[in-house]
């Protein structure tokens, strides 16, 4: 029995899926892992034409699993994301546009 559970639960396995949730510059953000993959890195933004709908975009990848900093660092190079999400809240709200 002991044999079986350390080759079965303790043999290293990678995991075949994982999903992140992260938060960065107050954006919603996910890390999708899917063996034998590197991490895909994603952030939703919402979509101006329609009130209650969101797009998501892709970010980028990396090998390693991210952590907040680097969807911050990446969130910054995007101009979607010029703006903060309160600050395109405000703006719609006036009624002007990205």
């Amino acid at each position: 029995k002991q044999n079986a559970q350390e080759v079965i639960f303790e043999g290293g396995y990678q995991d075949t899926y994982n999903l992140l949730k992260k938060s960065a510059r107050g954006e919603d953000c996910v890390a999708l892992k899917a063996y034998p993959y590197d991490w895909q890195l994603y952030a939703f933004r919402e979509d101006d034409s329609w009130p209650y709908g969101e797009n998501v975009l892709w970010l980028g990848s990396t090998k390693e699993e991210p952590k907040s900093e680097e969807f911050t660092a990446l969130l910054n190079e995007r101009e979607e994301f010029k703006l903060s999400k309160n600050m395109r809240q405000l703006q719609r709200m006036r009624g002007g546009s990205d």
